[in-house]
């Protein structure tokens, strides 16, 4: 077993990639006015494939499809996850859509909706419409306005979530929970969140992918968490699931191990 590379975006994969725990973030967390034109059943993941070469290292996070209620035609929802305050997204996701466009030309182009999720502890500053990139955009003079592209993306702040807003699909609820375990203060509000992953945790039905989720969050929780919170949850974990704390520590002890080799 090895330490993951980048855990943040391979934690986010993990759980986002998941088709079940994508729809649900869509139903509970995409604006209601979107959702009523989009139907979320009908969601299907997309590859990588739309990136063209000289952005092959910047590869979108996750690309979804989904049918319109009323219309003929899809909408794409592009994911892309951001652990730090990066104030050229907007500028990144325009060079995305625009290669998922080009592979989908000669048919007629499909909106395109970009979610930005963020799990950092500063606050996010960069602008959402991409027209606000452009120097003294509020001031120009509307005949120059009208050779700006603009688009918006949505923001979905996860370290900013209250307890009373963290929903959906079990293992929405859990990644929501533990990216917040970073942000939280004060031991009780820690405690009471690690309890409620470790719980839901336990309710999970024993399957392949379920045991893989476990098998990465207790890794990202291993790097990213100090030993005390680590040591903790595995102890709140034993208090509903002996057998999920054991696995906890086996998988600690293996990183631990491979760490001193």
């Amino acid at each position: 077993m090895k330490k993951i590379s980048k855990p943040h975006d391979k934690l986010f994969k993990e759980v986002m990639g998941d088709i079940e725990t994508a729809k649900s973030f869509i139903q509970h967390y995409l604006p209601p006015k979107i959702v009523r034109l989009i139907d979320p059943e009908s969601i299907t993941i997309e590859t990588d494939s739309y990136v063209e070469k000289d952005l092959s290292e910047y590869f979108f996070d996750l690309l979804f499809r989904v049918k319109m209620q009323q219309e003929e035609g899809y909408v794409y929802l592009l994911f892309e996850h951001k652990s730090k305050v990066d104030k050229h997204v907007s500028l990144q996701l325009l060079g995305y859509m625009t290669s998922i466009w080009k592979k989908t030309v000669p048919r007629p182009l499909s909106v395109i909706l970009p979610v930005v999720f963020y799990q950092g502890r500063e606050k996010w500053e960069a602008p959402q419409w991409f027209s606000n990139r452009f120097s003294n955009s509020d001031r120009m003079d509307g005949d120059l306005k009208d050779y700006i592209p603009d688009y918006k993306y949505e923001l979905f702040e996860i370290s900013s979530l209250r307890d009373e807003e963290v929903k959906g699909a079990k293992r929405l609820r859990i990644y929501l929970d533990v990216i917040r375990l970073r942000a939280l203060r004060g031991k009780a509000a820690i405690r009471e969140a690690m309890l409620r992953v470790a719980v839901t945790i336990s309710e999970l039905p024993r399957t392949e992918a379920n045991e893989r989720f476990f098998q990465v969050c207790t890794i990202y929780l291993f790097e990213t968490t100090d030993r005390e919170n680590f040591e903790q949850l595995s102890e709140l974990m034993k208090t509903v699931s002996e057998e999920r704390s054991e696995k906890m520590q086996t998988i600690a002890d293996m990183l631990r191990q491979e760490g001193m080799e």
